[in-house]
């Protein structure tokens, strides 16, 4: 039994209605778990971070590499920080943004027309 009870009125008593049902432990409440597109975009994110190392590891190894993405991004040439980047063994499609502080590649990988995952890189080269 639950008592009510409200400011100014009388409670009500409402008897317990469920206490005399068996609970359903069968009764699904999500949707059936299909893993197939979880693990389509694990397999896919695996492929951008080998291009994620592929231009992280051409930066960190290289300093002529480095220095001339830096170059193309002062220089707001977008095209040749591109073709950098690309150089570097980079085959998904990607977007780099750079301003005075920092460079921000932004990988990406669809599956059946549809975006499945991405994965983006932050690099700073200078502290204010």
């Amino acid at each position: 039994m639950y008592v009510v009870w409200v400011p100014c009125y009388v409670p009500v008593v409402y008897p317990n209605v469920y206490h005399h049902y068996p609970q359903r432990r069968d009764l699904r409440l999500y949707p059936e778990v299909d893993e197939d597109m979880f693990v389509q975009s694990a397999s896919e994110m695996e492929k951008l971070m080998d291009d994620a190392r592929k231009v992280v590891g051409k930066i960190s190894n290289s300093h002529d590499f480095a220095n001339d993405v830096m170059g193309a991004a002062q220089e707001s040439d977008q095209s040749k920080v591109n073709t950098l980047i690309r150089s570097s063994g980079v085959e998904s499609p990607f977007q780099a943004d750079y301003n005075p502080d920092r460079m921000k590649i932004h990988l990406s990988a669809s599956n059946q027309q549809v975006e499945c995952c991405q994965l983006t890189i932050v690099l700073r080269w200078r502290i204010q």
